[in-house]
């Protein structure tokens, strides 16, 4: 038999205030065309098909599709990642249960699965989603009482259950599977800049789970082989997900069970890459001359001596569909007040810290002191911050007129006056 592994996708993912759906649409078509190349008989999505609890719909809608289309080439199966949501994933399955033959199937509870007709031997797939620590006694045992070890202990007591009960299932001559979406220890989590759940307290281990002919996993972004002895593999994310994802390749894991266990990649692309920048100006400049940077995410920092005006202007001129993620100008020449423990003078007035803000940090670049009409302006409004007294910039004629003209408003409409 032949399946696809495939895992983290995180749907609704941004980068920063950027939405990264047209990235997520590019990898997805990569993957169909890839399994409508190879015709699997089982697909298997190791978790956190989405980035967030609640995904916003265009990622619901992207990410439903996907797997519809993914079904009619396989039965597929979708397992229950730390950012899925188990009450919309048991919804999602109840809907896929409508459909007859059954072709998607969404799991939030560690279980086993039986497939008749995939091979020529009947087919079990052993699944754990992600257990919080707090929940493993319970899948464990069913008795925290009863439960003795860290978190470890219990997902190998529960890996145990599992495996045994799809070997039950398989037969002598069965295949069994396993998936999970877990932190092995000894994996391999890369310089990724998401925050997902790894950790001595979500370490887990690989032991008992040769039994599994193999075994996809969900949860680490960088792609690679399980630690220890058991066969399987971490397929990594869809996408680069951030600047620390940027160097990863990413792909669709295929393998084939025969006489032996072949396990393959089918490289997908990463869509807009993630393009970091460090130097000068002039450097930038060539790096981005005639929409070299078009179509990429940019993360960048440019030195300089002094402050570089319309910095983002500029990029935009030389690569006009270059996406801005961070930009950054490091002056060298930025004036510095020094700091001293002792009090040796009075503190600048207001209006002095109110010029200094004016004349640099209000514009990002040094310019003229404010204009006399701005400065005036800003000691009436000081002057008359502190009591009923002070001024109100004309509130007071500009209510009084206001009321006026609501009053002829209502004599003319023949409303009841409110004097």
């Amino acid at each position: 038999m032949k399946l696809i592994h495939t895992a983290d996708w995180h749907l609704g993912a941004r980068l920063g205030r950027h939405d990264r759906i047209q990235d997520h649409q590019t990898a997805l078509r990569a993957l169909l065309d890839v399994a409508a190349a190879e015709r699997p008989d089982l697909i298997i999505h190791a978790g956190d098909l989405f980035d967030a609890y609640r995904p916003p719909y265009p990622a619901l809608r992207l990410g439903v599709t996907a797997l519809q289309r993914l079904a009619q080439i396989a039965p597929t199966v979708v397992i229950c990642g730390n950012h899925d949501s188990g009450a919309l994933f048991d919804v999602l399955d109840d809907m896929a249960g409508m459909v007859s033959p059954r072709r998607l199937r969404f799991v939030t509870s560690p279980r086993v699965l039986e497939f008749d007709e995939l091979a020529e031997a009947p087919v079990a797939l052993a699944c754990v989603p992600f257990i919080p620590p707090g929940a493993i006694t319970d899948y464990a045992t069913g008795d925290a009482s009863r439960f003795e070890g860290d978190y470890a202990d219990g997902i190998r007591t529960l890996n145990d259950q599992v495996i045994s009960r799809a070997r039950e299932v398989a037969g002598p001559q069965g295949i069994v599977l396993y998936t999970a979406h877990l932190h092995v220890d000894g994996a391999r989590p890369g310089n990724s800049e998401r925050r997902f759940t790894v950790g001595e307290d979500h370490a887990t281990h690989t032991k008992g789970l040769h039994r599994a002919l193999y075994c996809a996993f969900g949860h680490i972004h960088d792609p690679q082989q399980l630690p220890g002895s058991a066969r399987g593999r971490y397929a990594g994310s869809l996408n680069p997900l951030d600047y620390g994802e940027s160097n990863q390749s990413k792909h669709a894991v295929v393998v084939t069970i025969g006489d032996d266990v072949q396990v393959g990649e089918r490289e997908l692309p990463p869509g807009r890459p993630l393009e970091s920048f460090a130097g000068t100006l002039q450097e930038l400049e060539a790096r981005a001359a005639n929409g070299a940077l078009d179509g990429c995410f940019l993360k960048a920092v440019v030195r300089s001596d002094d402050p570089i005006p319309e910095l983002a202007d500029r990029v935009a001129e030389w690569s006009p569909a270059c996406v801005i993620f961070n930009l950054v100008n490091e002056v060298a020449n930025r004036p510095v007040k020094a700091i001293s423990g002792t009090d040796d003078g009075e503190e600048p007035s207001i209006e002095d810290l109110f010029l200094e803000w004016r004349s640099t940090a209000a514009t990002g670049r040094a310019t003229k002191a404010p204009r006399d009409t701005v400065l005036a302006l800003f000691r009436e409004a000081v002057a008359g911050s502190g009591g009923e007294e002070g001024t109100d910039f004309g509130l007071t004629r500009l209510t009084a007129r206001a009321e006026g003209v609501l009053a002829a408003l209502r004599g003319g409409l023949g409303l009841p006056r409110d004097d």
